[in-house]
């Protein structure tokens, strides 16, 4: 390897010594090298002067009322989120009572409709009918509910 090479090795890792960042064995490589080089001694003094420079400067802290609105927010966002969760499992609760409802109800239609061996009849034009505006209603309500819900949602963030 050139002589140039070797410096620029070590100038490369003058940056990262001053930061603090070299495991110790490439450190010692460095010490080693600067006690035999005078040009990079010299630009290490640089280097060593910029980082206790950098450490001197204060750490620049947030006002309070920075923290306050940034907590604020954060707090937010996680009402937010577990609203989010509890309209889901509402939903979900809903969607599965729906279907629960829907499949039992046609067998409770047929009983309450014309007795246990009406379920067997194959005349069932008028319990179907019964039982297809039921379903209809059922899930339209159950729609709207979700609507109203979405919408009550939508209006409480856009106002929060």
């Amino acid at each position: 390897m050139n002589p140039r090479g070797v410096h620029d090795e070590f100038r490369s890792l003058m940056s990262l010594a001053a930061a603090g960042a070299l495991e110790s064995a490439e450190e010692r490589r460095l010490e080693q090298h600067l006690s035999a080089c005078p040009a990079c001694s010299a630009e290490w003094e640089g280097w060593r002067a910029l980082a206790g420079g950098l450490r001197r400067i204060p750490t620049p802290q947030p006002s309070a009322r920075l923290v306050e609105r940034t907590r604020r927010l954060a707090e937010a966002a996680l009402d937010e989120a577990a609203e989010h969760r509890w309209n889901r499992t509402v939903l979900i609760f809903l969607l599965v009572f729906s279907w629960v409802l829907t499949l039992l109800s046609w067998p409770l239609v047929r009983l309450f409709s014309g007795g246990l061996l009406a379920m067997l009849d194959m005349h069932f034009e008028r319990a179907w009918y019964g039982f297809a505006i039921f379903t209809t209603l059922t899930w339209l309500a159950g729609g709207v509910a979700a609507a109203m819900l979405s919408m009550r949602q939508r209006h409480a963030r856009r106002f929060a």
